[in-house]
């Protein structure tokens, strides 16, 4: 990668964080809750603690101390299976999207008036480029985790 590209690497990555970070105090809660509330958001039919603890690469014990966490704050709730009273799956909550929509609302917008100035083709190419550093960071990120240098 050239010069300039590490360098607009490094000022998006810094400024990704930077903004989930705001969005966490905004919400009251750690980035990693912030993070794990994302995930169970991203499932409208719930998960379970064992596919966030897949997800993330915490330990059980961890996600459950974070499920606990996000209850009390009334993100996310407990919901047991219907054919396993044993196992549940975790929901978001109508508090959770009444407090998190309106954090995200205004990035959305300036999103989609940046958009506008680019034509499919751009838009195509661009969507080609962030699945690609996204496979890149998962691929790495699991390289990292497992020990190899």
């Amino acid at each position: 990668m050239s010069e300039e590209g590490d360098r607009l690497g490094s000022e998006l990555s810094l400024h990704v964080v930077m903004f989930h970070e705001a969005i966490a105090r905004r919400l009251g809660v750690g980035n990693s809750e912030h993070k794990m509330l994302d995930l169970v958001a991203r499932h409208p039919d719930g998960i379970t603690p064992g596919e966030l603890s897949a997800a993330t690469g915490l330990s059980n014990a961890a996600v459950t101390k974070i499920i606990d966490k996000l209850v009390a704050s009334d993100y996310v709730r407990r919901e047991r299976s219907s054919r396993d009273r044993r196992s549940f799956r975790i929901h978001t909550t109508p508090h959770f999207h009444q407090t998190s929509r309106p954090t995200a609302a205004g990035l959305s917008r300036r999103i989609e008036e940046m958009n506008q100035g680019f034509d499919q083709q751009e838009l195509a190419a661009i969507g080609r480029w962030v699945t690609g550093v996204i496979e890149a960071l998962r691929v790495e990120t699991e390289r990292l985790e497992s020990g190899d240098h």
